[in-house]
């Protein structure tokens, strides 16, 4: 009797041992799995991140092309102002100096 409860003893050390083992080995496997679905679920995060910023980078690029060309447009019809305003000047400019050279009159 006393042998059949060593046995007994000895059997449940070996099943808990087989238990512990296989436990370690779930755990184990668990942990991978978990590692490879973090790492799965961070690049997929980095890809929409890269793709938001795309995303965000090219309207507002295309947000300031619209701008540049407002502006360009405004500063081109500033210059033709200034332009049509020195043409005018020129010709005052132009009569002036030419009444000083020759004089009032005409004379030199």
């Amino acid at each position: 009797m006393a042998l059949d409860i060593i046995r007994d003893i000895v059997d449940a050390e070996a099943r808990a041992d087989e238990m512990i083992k296989n436990a370690d080995t779930e755990a184990e496997l668990i942990k991978a799995e978990a590692e490879k679905k973090g790492t799965a679920i961070l690049a997929e995060a980095r890809l929409k991140a890269r793709k938001e910023l795309n995303e965000a980078a090219g309207a507002a690029i295309e947000e300031s092309s619209q701008a540049v060309g407002n502006i360009t447009a405004q500063a081109e019809l500033d210059c033709k102002k200034i332009t049509e305003l020195a043409s005018g000047k020129k010709e005052e400019a132009i009569a002036a100096v030419m009444r000083k050279v020759v004089g009032i009159n005409g004379d030199s």
